[in-house]
């Protein structure tokens, strides 16, 4: 709670209001009952039309104002309850966006988009209740005990022994709740990861027909979803009516014990009358209102401290370091030694003994089969993670004195997933360098054969590329991000299997025209295929995440058989 508490800062002003409001009318409400017992012993009994006249007026006028105020409450607290839903997701999202690799995974991504919108709702319905509980439950408890012992002890006794037996039933009712709903939230995550895979390998599911084995999974983590929140709210809703049917027995006793003592002439020698047990009677509902509140606020606790807890491990974890960077480019020698890495809570290293040196305008190859180690190359190239063990230089630099921004200010890399975001091309494009003009987003463009698409289409620059690049192929989306990777100025360029998609006619204009505008810069082109490998200077081949052969084409097809294996599987015997 020390965590999203101080997001109610902002809000002070509205809660304070909203308590001022909620105090007003539950005070004006506790003394209604006290009028209508004046009504009936001062006005009715003694036949007086101008006592009711005058009490009756009273009362309208106060259950109006009250009435006011609750809704007047209820607007302010919807304005405090949707900011700070709003603050709490804007705050989620911050944080995933700063978070590490190694945190984000950790998490993930199904998990923060649960957290970010069930647990924040969840949040955001009780900070709603919060004032309500806090200040009105209180004054309708204790005000209708005090003026309850005002109009009759005894009655008032009655009521007060109820109570505590209201609460020893609902104490083993909401005792085991936050379980329920930690488990009902874990499966909920569960579902929307399972939900996410469906979505975005629909293709695949249905190539290999496993249609109906994701939809066993998914009603699997349906089922037990549902299994924990039914427990959880058939539990919960035991609360209300247990709670409802002591008090209202108590109220039974009270009617049944007021009446035995109206026929007493000695009770009403002292002072007991009709109106002090109606009024009595009326302050039961009161509190019995104030006891329902506080159950269901009960009830809620065990699922706001799971959400809680889940939206708090999420603020508080470390941000991955602010390296700006300096804007420096750094030169283009990059330097492998003895680098070696494990993914954090493994103890099986994905590389190990990587020896790896490209001088400053070589183009080099790293190529091997899937699982070979080649992405974690990649993310140890950008930084985005440190090697476990071995050093990795950049113009003669280590990684750890030059820093996360001035590594990233000197490396410029194109994924093999092409990224592509909602906006126009020009702005896709242009996120290699915001300083960009038309001209040189076009000539990158150009670079990475999209000329004849921008011309296809009349809005040029301007053309729309929908979510995800819904809209284009998976080559094209491939050639944006080139175009984007060789915008940047940079001093090493990396591509990550992004020609994967192009036919190889394609490929080959592309690989022409990016060797001439790339010309005396660094290039690592990380790869499956041998042809595209075959081209560059230097062959690294990588297999079980060390390097076994290194070298050029010819020269690895001689000594290397995991190369030469390479070659036969793709391009025919023959070329080998």
């Amino acid at each position: 709670m020390k965590t999203i508490l101080p997001l109610l800062k902002p809000y002070r002003k509205q809660i304070i209001l909203t308590g001022i409001l909620c105090v007003a009318s539950t005070l004006e409400g506790t003394f209604l009952p006290y009028l209508m017992s004046r009504i009936v012993d001062d006005g009715i009994a003694a036949g007086n039309m101008g006592v009711i006249w005058k009490l009756g007026t009273l009362m309208l006028v106060l259950a109006t104002m009250s009435m006011l105020c609750a809704i007047w409450t209820g607007a302010v607290n919807a304005r405090i309850s949707a900011g700070f839903s709003h603050d709490l997701k804007r705050g989620i999202f911050d944080k995933a966006s700063a978070l590490d690799f190694e945190n984000f995974s950790r998490i993930g991504t199904s998990s923060l988009l649960t957290r970010s919108t069930h647990d924040v709702s969840t949040i955001s319905d009780v900070s709603g209740m919060f004032v309500n509980v806090v200040v009105m439950v209180p004054i309708m408890i204790a005000g209708g005990v005090a003026f309850a012992l005002l109009s009759d002890r005894m009655l008032a006794l009655i009521l007060l022994l109820s109570m505590p037996v209201a609460f020893l039933i609902l104490f083993p009712i909401v005792r085991h709740l936050d379980k329920l709903w930690k488990l009902s939230d874990e499966y909920i995550d569960e579902q929307n990861r399972l939900m996410r895979e469906r979505l975005s390998g629909i293709r695949v599911i249905r190539a290999f027909d496993k249609e109906a084995h994701e939809h066993g999974r998914i009603v699997h983590a349906t089922e037990e979803m549902a299994k924990y929140i039914i427990r959880a709210n058939v539990r919960a809703g035991y609360v209300n009516p247990l709670c409802m049917l002591v008090l209202n027995l108590a109220t039974v006793v009270m009617l049944l014990v007021g009446a035995n003592r109206l026929q007493d002439p000695i009770q009403l020698e002292r002072g007991l009358t009709a109106g002090g047990i109606i009024a009595t009677v009326q302050y039961v509902a009161l509190i019995l209102n104030g006891v329902m509140m506080l159950s269901w606020t009960f009830v809620f606790l065990p699922h706001l401290k799971v959400c809680v807890n889940r939206v708090t491990e999420v603020l508080n974890l470390p941000e991955e370091p602010a390296d700006a960077g300096d804007g420096a480019i750094l030169g283009g020698d990059l330097v492998l030694e003895n680098v070696g890495f494990a993914y954090p809570g493994s103890e099986i290293k994905t590389v190990s003994d990587l020896n790896i040196t490209v001088r400053e305008g070589e183009t080099a190859a790293i190529i091997g089969g899937t699982g070979s180690g080649k992405s974690t190359i990649l993310k140890l190239l950008l930084d985005f993670y440190p090697p476990t063990e071995g050093t990795i230089s950049l113009g003669g630099k280590p990684y750890a004195e030059i820093g996360r921004g001035g590594v990233r200010d000197s490396v410029s890399a194109a994924l093999q997933k092409g990224m592509v975001f909602e906006g126009t091309l020009f702005d896709n494009v242009r996120m290699g360098d915001p300083d960009a003009d038309e001209e040189a987003v076009k000539n990158v463009l150009d670079i990475a054969q999209m000329t004849e698409f921008l011309h296809s289409h009349e809005e040029g620059l301007n053309y729309r590329l929908a979510q995800s690049g819904a809209n284009i192929s998976g080559g094209q989306k491939q050639r944006i991000s080139i175009a984007r990777t060789i915008l940047k100025p940079a001093a090493i360029y990396v591509f990550d299997d992004s020609f994967s998609a192009l036919d190889y006619l394609t490929e080959s204009k592309l690989r022409k025209a990016l060797n001439r505008h790339l010309a005396g810069k660094t290039q690592i082109i990380i790869t499956q295929r041998a042809a595209t490998a075959m081209r560059c200077d230097t062959i690294f081949v990588l297999e079980q995440g060390s390097i076994v052969g290194s070298g050029t084409h010819a020269e690895l097809v001689k000594s290397c058989r995991v190369y030469r294996e390479i070659v036969r599987s793709q391009l025919g015997g023959e070329a080998v």
